[in-house]
C-alpha cells in the first residue's frame, strides 16, 4: 500500500479552512466579489481536504482529481449559471465531500492513539457532513424546484443565497435543533433531512463511544507498562 508522510497538523489546517468559509460567508457576500472569493476560500477548503486524506495514494489521486474537476466547474458555473450545470457542479461536490468525510472518519475510528489529530479530524467529518448535504438539498431543490420553503422569508433566488440558506437549513438538522423557518416539502427532501438527523445522532453516538474506548484502553497499556 503505498502511503505519504503523515503531517500532524493536516486535518487542523482543514478545520481551520472549513471555519473560515463558514464564518466569512454572510460578510463578504453582499459585495460584487463576495461569491468570488467564497470560490476561492472553497478551493482552499477541497485542496485541505485533498491534504488530510493523502495518507494513501490512490485517495490523494483520487481526490485531486475531482477537487480539481470540482472547482473548475464551481467558477464555471459562477460565469455562466445553468440548470444542468448546477447538477453536474453540486452532484461532484457531494461525491467528493462524502469522500472526504468517510476517509477521515475511518481514520478517526480506527485503531492506535487518540491523538489531536484524531480530534480534530473528527470535527471535520463532521463539519463536512453537513457541508455535503448542503449541495445534496441543492440538487433536490434544483431538480423540483419549492422543495424548501421559508415560512419567515422567501427563499433566496440566487444560486449563492439559496447554497447559503440550505447550509443553515443543513447544520440545524445535522444537530437536530429544528428551528421550523426553513421546512422541507416535498418527500425527497424530507426524506433527505430525515436521513441527516439520523446520521448526525448517530455519528456523536458511535465517535463519542469509540473516542473513549480508546481512551481507555490506552490509558490501561500505559499504566500496565508502568
Amino acid at each position: 500500500m503505498n502511503t505519504i508522510g503523515h503531517d500532524p497538523r493536516r486535518h487542523l489546517y482543514l478545520l481551520i479552512s472549513l471555519l473560515l468559509i463558514f464564518v466569512i460567508s454572510p460578510f463578504v457576500v453582499p459585495y460584487y466579489y463576495g461569491p468570488v472569493i467564497l470560490n476561492i476560500i472553497a478551493a482552499v477548503v477541497l485542496l485541505s481536504a485533498t491534504y488530510a486524506v493523502s495518507r494513501r495514494r490512490s485517495f490523494f489521486i483520487f481526490a485531486l482529481s475531482l477537487s480539481i474537476f470540482s472547482i473548475g466547474m464551481t467558477f464555471w458555473l459562477a460565469a455562466a449559471p445553468s440548470h444542468w450545470l448546477i447538477i453536474i457542479c453540486h452532484g461532484s461536490l457531494v461525491v467528493l465531500i462524502m469522500f472526504f468525510a468517510v476517509t477521515i472518519l475511518s481514520y478517526v475510528l480506527g485503531s492506535g492513539k487518540v491523538t489531536w489529530d484524531k480530534i480534530y479530524g473528527a470535527i471535520c467529518a463532521y463539519l463536512l457532513l453537513g457541508y455535503a448535504w448542503t449541495f445534496a438539498y441543492s440538487l433536490v431543490e434544483e431538480m423540483q424546484p419549492g422543495s424548501f420553503t421559508s415560512v419567515v422569508s422567501n427563499m433566496p433566488t440566487d444560486l449563492v443565497g439559496r447554497v447559503m440558506q440550505l447550509r443553515y437549513f443543513s447544520f440545524v438538522t445535522l444537530a437536530t435543533v429544528g428551528y421550523g423557518d426553513i421546512v422541507p416539502h416535498t418527500a425527497a427532501a424530507r426524506t433527505m433531512a430525515l436521513l441527516e438527523a439520523i446520521l448526525g445522532q448517530f455519528y456523536l453516538v458511535a465517535l463519542v463511544g469509540r473516542l473513549v474506548g480508546l481512551h481507555i484502553v490506552h490509558g490501561n497499556d500505559s499504566r500496565s507498562e508502568g
